[in-house]
C-alpha cells in the first residue's frame, strides 16, 4: 500500500512539473508578427545613426520603426534630446514583409547619449513590438 501511494505522489509531481514547463513555453513563444529583427546604433561625425531591420512572418499591413528617443547625459541625469516616431518619412512600410533603413539624428562630439529604439510589425491579428536601449558617445 505504501508503494502505491509513493507512486501516485510521484506521478502527481511529474504532472505538475509538466504543466509548469508547458505554461512557461507558451509565454516565451515567438511573435505572431515578427519573424526576426536587428537594431544597431552607431555614431559618425555629428550624427547618431540608427540601423533597423524587421522581417514579418508574412505580408504585414505595416512594419518598421515605431519610435526612436534620444536622451543626452547632463550631469547625472538624462535629458530628452529629440527623436522620431513612425509618422516620419522612411520610418515604416505598408503591405511588405521586410523593412530596413538607417535613420540619422543630430549628435555632438563627446556627448553621451541613450537611444531607445522600438520596432514593430502589424497585421490583422495585432501589433507586436520589440525595444532596445543603446548607449553611445557622439563623434
Amino acid at each position: 500500500m505504501k508503494k502505491g501511494r509513493l507512486f501516485s505522489l510521484f506521478c502527481a509531481i511529474l504532472c505538475v512539473i509538466s504543466l509548469t514547463v508547458q505554461a512557461f513555453a507558451l509565454e516565451t513563444r515567438a511573435s505572431e508578427q515578427i519573424h526576426s529583427y536587428d537594431i544597431s546604433v552607431s555614431t559618425s561625425a555629428g550624427s547618431i545613426d540608427v540601423a533597423v531591420s524587421v522581417e514579418g512572418k508574412t505580408l504585414m499591413d505595416k512594419l518598421g520603426c515605431q519610435s526612436i528617443y534620444v536622451y543626452r547625459k547632463d550631469g547625472t541625469s538624462w535629458v530628452y534630446a529629440g527623436g522620431r516616431t513612425e509618422g516620419y518619412t522612411g520610418m515604416t512600410r505598408t503591405q511588405k514583409s521586410y523593412y530596413s533603413n538607417t535613420i540619422s539624428l543630430s549628435g555632438t562630439a563627446g556627448t553621451q547619449y541613450r537611444v531607445e529604439v522600438t520596432i514593430f510589425a502589424e497585421d490583422s491579428a495585432g501589433r507586436d513590438t520589440r525595444s532596445q536601449t543603446f548607449y553611445v558617445t557622439g563623434k
